[in-house]
């Protein structure tokens, strides 16, 4: 067994080796009960439970806000906890609900003294937010119609299930790890699950008539960026758990617990490479895996879309996705989900990890019908491009890395785009991301925004800098975004899209060629503003 260079702590390994991280629910509690506030240096471990401290704007209010994130196993909302979570959102966070690329809720405007009834109502519909977030094993994303899809290649529910309560069963072993730790299940044709940014992910394809899992490592986002490895080792359904459980040890015991910054599997997986990563995978779980020289067909990021109506498994259902405005949605939002759902027999929702979501099993005669009250609700099963696939993360409204305003920076460009360009029917994907960070995953997409300062001729200003070309597509035709250096306009964005159209669109070529053209070209932008 291999040995550990020893490093001196960060400071916030010192305070997570003092105690387990889970136990700060007893601070909670203690400061809803006692009146006496959590410790300064203990706040950051509130994240287990999916809280981090708000900004907020009104510097009149001197209350402690909270954003609240609360896991979705499998990205599904029953009826029930819809209508909950809708509840929640309008009662105890000012209405604000959110989607996100993991298919979590997030909450805002959250206060410590509440969180004993929201626990409550999250519990007695079965959700909750312990391992929301943390240095701990995230909610492992999944095709959202997984169970529901009628040509799947497997149904990974209880896949996830399994892993996610093994995780959560063995807190005390995995709550404790050098940073956080994203899993993907795929099971899927269109490979939603954007295994190629996890940092573990199973693939599922068919080798005749054995299904098998592609396993890649090593994968992410934010200033580390690294497209995920192949092990060239497939994974039977029954060794994901012990896959899963092995590198989430290993990077327990080798994970960097000195600088954060690079204290991610990808960073491992840098010191070590692939051969030493799989083999000490093989070495924790106690046998070989079978190697997997080719990798399956992956679908390509612009075809992952699940939206408008698709045949169920169940017969006489069918599934319609829909879009959300860059994943805000509201409590009043849900609790319209939740009427219309109702009203028409649908069993649910599953969120995607675009922050869409699916209307789960409703009946074909009823479609037309919750369709169009959707619509009217503010939920589009037939988007524009431009709201279909525009995602954006929480935004300097509440995020203290944030820089810029996201939210209703990514409405207001939908709607210009959609002006602009009434016809426009490509698959072109937007995020708009408040900082570097990254959480609406700018560097993926066709054209992404990150969040800056720029000096502009009445000094500095919050902007955006525009990154161009990202896309997924497996192992060997996935690239990050190139940043053009240039300031975020509406103007700009519609220079590049109008480019397209004269230079590709009109040429019939196909999206791959247009993607190499974006992280190549100088499209002449307005660069007098550039970023710091």
């Amino acid at each position: 067994m291999m040995t550990k260079k020893i490093e001196p702590l960060s400071k916030l390994e010192i305070l997570k080796a003092s105690a387990d991280p889970l136990l700060v629910i007893d601070d909670i509690y203690e400061e809803v009960n006692t009146g006496k506030k959590i410790a300064p240096e203990r706040i950051n471990l509130l994240k287990w439970y999916g809280m981090y401290p708000h900004r907020t704007s009104d510097w009149h209010d001197a209350t402690d806000y909270y954003m609240k994130r609360i896991k979705i196993v499998s990205g599904k909302l029953n009826l029930k906890q819809i209508e909950t979570l809708a509840d929640i959102g309008i009662n105890k966070a000012r209405n604000f609900v959110d989607f996100t690329t993991r298919q979590n809720i997030q909450l805002h405007y959250v206060t410590i003294k509440d969180l004993p009834e929201i626990f409550n109502a999250l519990s007695s519909v079965g959700i909750s937010s312990r391992l929301a977030s943390g240095d701990c094993p995230r909610a492992i994303t999944s095709c959202p119609l997984s169970g529901y899809e009628h040509d799947e290649i497997i149904d990974t529910t209880d896949i996830v299930r399994e892993l996610n309560d093994f995780f959560d069963l063995n807190s005390t072993a995995f709550d404790n790890l050098p940073r956080k730790f994203k899993i993907g299940i795929s099971g899927c044709q269109k490979h939603c699950v954007n295994h190629e940014i996890q940092d573990l992910a199973f693939t599922a394809f068919k080798e005749g008539d054995e299904v098998l899992f592609d396993l890649s490592i090593a994968g992410g986002l934010s200033k580390s960026q690294r497209i995920g490895v192949r092990a060239k080792r497939y994974v039977k359904k029954e060794e994901i758990i012990d896959v899963s459980a092995a590198v989430a040890r290993i990077f327990n015991d080798f994970g960097n617990r000195h600088d954060r910054s690079r204290a991610r599997v990808r960073h491992l997986y840098a010191d070590w490479g692939i051969e030493k990563l799989v083999d000490t995978i093989e070495e924790y779980i106690g046998y070989k895996l079978t190697y997997g020289e080719n990798e399956p067909k992956i679908t390509p990021y612009e075809q992952r879309g699940h939206f408008g109506i698709s045949k169920s498994k169940t017969s006489g259902k069918v599934n319609i996705g829909f879009a959300t405005n860059g994943g805000r949605v509201g409590g009043s939002g849900l609790k319209s989900i939740h009427a219309i759902l109702s009203r028409y027999g649908g069993e649910g929702i599953a969120l995607t990890t675009t922050q869409n979501f699916i209307a789960l099993n409703v009946p074909s005669d009823s479609a037309d019908e919750l369709i169009n009250e959707m619509r009217i609700a503010g939920f589009n099963a037939s988007p524009s491009v431009f709201k279909a696939r525009t995602q954006s993360c929480t935004g300097v409204d509440f995020c203290k890395f944030a820089v810029s305003e996201t939210k209703d920076f990514a409405s207001t460009l939908i709607k210009f785009l959609e002006s602009e360009f009434s016809d426009f029917n490509e698959p072109l994907s937007i995020s708009v991301a408040g900082c570097t960070h990254g959480c609406s995953q700018p560097t993926i997409v066709d054209i992404g925004l990150v969040g800056t300062k720029v000096k502009t001729e009445n000094g500095r200003e919050n902007g955006f800098e525009i990154f161009v070309g990202g896309h997924l597509e497996g192992s060997e035709r996935s690239f990050f975004g190139n940043s053009t250096g240039i300031k975020e306009t509406p103007e700009n964005i519609k220079k590049i899209i109008a480019s397209w159209i004269k230079e590709y669109i009109s040429k019939k070529e196909n999206f791959d060629s247009f993607s190499k053209y974006l992280r190549a070209k100088d499209f002449g932008l307005d660069s007098a503003n550039q970023p710091l």
